[in-house]
């Protein structure tokens, strides 16, 4: 029996696989009559009828059901699926499920799943696992920074609130700098003996909604920060010593390290609502001066609306992110209070999702409540995300781009204040944003250097883990992205004009010499034109793209001449062969299966591929 294992570079990590088998296994007489009355009964009977292919034969057979388990108990998992037209099934398997597999006698071969040489677009080839806080996250642009790999990686957010149990599934992996409890002067921030039962209930509602981290359940707007959780309330009572408290934690965090607090505490019982002045309050005065150090406060800006004036502290701080509830619809939630500050400024600043919010229960599981509490951790989530996307950008800044990029932004009140948040477009203020990817493969490249430049200056970043980056180049009108020289492979230049919107870009760069890949259809199937990638060896080569239907007429081609040795596969001009769709013509293709040839210095390669109009 011949065993061959397709280009795997077994590195132990479990990996998708197709898995063929030697035949179809034994009953095939009874099986494909079977499977012919099942076809004639079946919605593709006319079709098949059409071409004359209504009679059963071993591709309408399922892979041998035996075979299959023998393969998912090797696996120990069930297979992802199975092919017909293949004999094979799919399976995640590691290196030593691998080898029990083709041990078996039924398997002829394995070879890892394929994926496309490039991947357009900037999100996730998998979709977010957000689980239940997909939505909240999702009003408030938070996801969309998540599928550019912003989490908050690198930001540090300290929490006041009233404790937190941290035995949650959710914050299995919760990176937790530094923690200290104001209330009982110790390090332990959760129940203790002799606290009020609850304690750390409402604390650990807010942390979720930031840190949380199920993946497949619930996923919080930051979970790759780090926090330091400061408790300071006594749910007990209301007595004026939490407000020092809450200035003690402040002051705490900002000696920690802290870039942001995200504070769903606020005071009112011992101020008139011509003290919210933003120069009155304690933790107001605190918290603007914090600002000044550039530690920024996300405070909820309270629940004791629709009345006017009726924010809490430090809501009122000219420096601090007040944070209003809005429901699922994006309509303001009654309750969320409203601005003006006694001395007339705009308030809230911003609305994120406060009604029925999702975060972790503390008994088990999840829940949803009310209140602009659970608003400000969404905010916080965001400024964490922005803020590892922009590390030029200090706090206050990214309060600006906010703004500006809130559903009422031309015209704010003290109901919304500037409007739901909208993360994605803060991102994208007066910036230069995209993903930088490998020409040949389409795998984003990490770690890479970027140059956004025009007449007025530039600017540089550097690609996160999944490839992205996001520069304010400080000028607005024509620009170039380029890659940094002395890195690896060459950048195919991007020009665009950045308007106060920003925009979003996709370079490629080139590898140092042919990639060794075979040659490649981008995309397949398509609704217009495709992309033929190829790698020139040797000496100048010329290049031959000619496109056929399956009855061998010739549609079209397309040719370059003189190509220098190297890789010819990014999706740009001067990348790979382009070939727009159209006959000899000049009108469209019509939908189906065509044939290609590609030529490349006399070397011939076949390939098919679906238009799909």
């Amino acid at each position: 029996m011949l065993i061959l294992l397709w280009g795997a570079s077994l590195t132990g990590a479990p990996l998708r696989y197709w898995v063929f088998f030697t035949d179809r296994g034994p009953g095939l007489s009874g099986r494909l009559e079977a499977a012919g009355e099942a076809i004639a009964r079946g919605a593709s009977a006319r079709r098949r009828a059409a071409v004359g292919a209504l009679s059963p034969d071993l591709y309408d057979l399922e892979p041998f059901a035996a075979y299959i388990a023998g393969v998912e108990e090797n696996a120990c998992i069930p297979v992802r699926g199975v092919s017909r037209y293949l004999n094979a099934c799919s399976v995640v398997l590691d290196e030593a499920a691998l080898a029990r597999i083709l041990e078996l006698p039924y398997v002829a071969s394995a070879r890892p799943v394929g994926r496309s040489t490039h991947r357009r677009g900037g999100c996730l080839s998998e979709p977010a696992p957000h689980g239940l806080s997909l939505g909240q996250l999702d009003q408030a642009g938070v996801i969309r920074l998540h599928e550019r790999g912003f989490t908050g990686d690198g930001v540090v957010i300290g929490v006041l609130d009233t404790g937190f149990e941290l035995d949650h599934p959710c914050f299995a992996g919760i990176a937790v700098a530094a923690s200290w409890d104001f209330v009982g002067n110790d390090g332990d921030v959760g129940y203790t003996p002799g606290d009020p039962v609850g304690t750390g209930d409402h604390g650990t509602r807010v942390l979720s909604i930031m840190a949380g981290n199920e993946p497949g359940v619930y996923v919080g707007g930051a979970p790759e920060a780090e926090f330091i959780l400061a408790r300071t309330e006594d749910i007990s009572d209301e007595y004026a010593q939490e407000e020092d408290y809450w200035v003690f934690g402040l002051e705490w965090c900002e000696g920690e390290g802290a870039h942001l607090v995200s504070s769903s505490l606020g005071y009112i019982d011992w101020y008139q609502p011509g003290q919210l002045d933003g120069n009155t309050a304690v933790t107001t005065r605190a918290a603007d001066i914090a600002a000044s150090r550039g530690l920024l406060v996300v405070n909820a800006v309270g629940n004791d609306g629709p009345g006017d004036t009726t924010l809490v502290a430090p809501a009122d701080g000219d420096s601090v992110f007040a944070a209003g509830s809005v429901n699922s619809l994006g309509e303001l939630s009654e309750y969320s209070s409203r601005g003006p500050t006694a001395d007339g400024r705009i308030k809230p600043d911003g609305c994120a999702r406060g009604e029925m919010t999702v975060f972790a229960d503390p008994d088990a599981g999840y829940s949803q409540g009310n209140g602009t509490s659970f608003a400000a951790p969404i905010v916080s989530g965001a400024f964490a995300g922005l803020s590892q996307a922009h590390p030029e950008w200090s706090m206050m800044r990214i309060v600006e781009a906010v703004r500006a990029t809130s559903s009422r932004a031309g015209s704010p009140d003290n109901g919304f204040g500037w409007g739901v948040i909208n993360a994605h477009a803060a991102l994208l203020h007066r910036s230069v944003a995209g993903i930088v990817r490998r020409a040949d493969t389409g795998e984003p490249l990490s770690g890479y250097t970027v140059e956004v430049y025009g007449d007025a200056g530039s600017a540089s970043a550097t690609t996160n883990g999944m490839g992205w980056f996001a520069v304010e180049p400080g000028f607005l009108g024509g620009f170039t992205v380029t890659g940094v020289s002395g890195q690896w492979g060459e950048a195919f230049p991007v020009s665009g004009d950045l308007d106060e919107d920003g925009v979003e870009v996709e370079m490629f760069v080139n590898p140092p010499g042919p990639s060794g890949l075979e040659p490649s259809i981008f995309p397949n199937p398509t609704s217009g034109g495709v992309y033929a990638g190829f790698d020139v060896e040797g000496p100048p080569g010329n290049v031959v793209f000619a496109v056929f239907g399956l009855d061998g007429v010739p549609v079209a081609s397309v040719r370059a001449a003189g190509l220098a040795p190297g890789t010819y596969r990014a999706p740009v001009p001067g990348g790979a062969l382009y070939w727009d769709g159209n006959d000899r013509a000049g009108s469209p293709v019509s939908s189906g299966v065509y044939m290609a040839v590609l030529e490349v210095n006399g070397r011939v390669h076949r390939l098919a591929f679906s238009v799909i109009r």
